[in-house]
């Protein structure tokens, strides 16, 4: 196999490897929603399983956005994230979804954007004493009942969409691929 056909399989080998992640990504991010949706924990939300439901909510967005975030930007040997034509076939409202776990990953789950924090500290003058109160934009608050329901929709059309490329990238792999003897496998 001269050099230019090498590379080219290691680039569908590397592709293949980011399909099979997504697909675990998206089937962990609609598990999550639906664990979510099963307890109803929006329809007591704040006053009770706050916690609970801004952690799930956390989790679902993070596995959702894996395969669009950028991963091993240094690596040696570097996955690259889900091609953009993944995301062609989204119909206005999952696009809208996707935008908003996006952003919503980017600039307050998985990090701390001080922009979208719009932190403002200052005292309340009580009688006795002055409180000082952190204010900020509520950033850990969960998506909505209804966004949740949209992104466990989009999660489950993601995976298929993963399915399917996996199977169509196989065909080209298969003989490529290692075998191991289900004997040696425990060992």
């Amino acid at each position: 196999m001269d050099e230019a056909s090498q590379q080219e399989l290691e680039g569908k080998y590397r592709q293949y490897q980011r399909v099979l992640m997504s697909y675990i990504d998206f089937n962990q991010a609609q598990a999550i929603t639906l664990m979510i949706l099963e307890m109803k924990l929006h329809e007591k939300y704040p006053r009770e399983n706050r916690i609970l439901l801004e952690a799930l909510n956390l989790a679902m967005i993070i596995a959702y956005c894996r395969p669009f975030s950028g991963n091993d930007a240094g690596g040696a040997f570097r996955v690259p994230d889900l091609p953009g034509r993944f995301l062609k076939d989204l119909s206005a409202e999952e696009r809208e979804i996707h935008d908003v776990a996006m952003e919503d990953r980017n600039s307050v789950l998985a990090h701390s954007d001080s922009e979208a924090w719009q932190m403002t500290p200052h005292y309340v003058k009580l009688p006795s004493r002055e409180i000082l109160v952190p204010a900020h934009r509520g950033v850990h608050r969960p998506l909505l009942l209804e966004p949740t329901i949209r992104l466990s929709r989009l999660a489950e059309k993601m995976r298929e969409a993963c399915f399917r490329e996996r199977v169509r990238l196989e065909e080209e792999l298969k003989p490529y691929l290692p075998r191991v003897d289900s004997d040696e496998m425990g060992k």
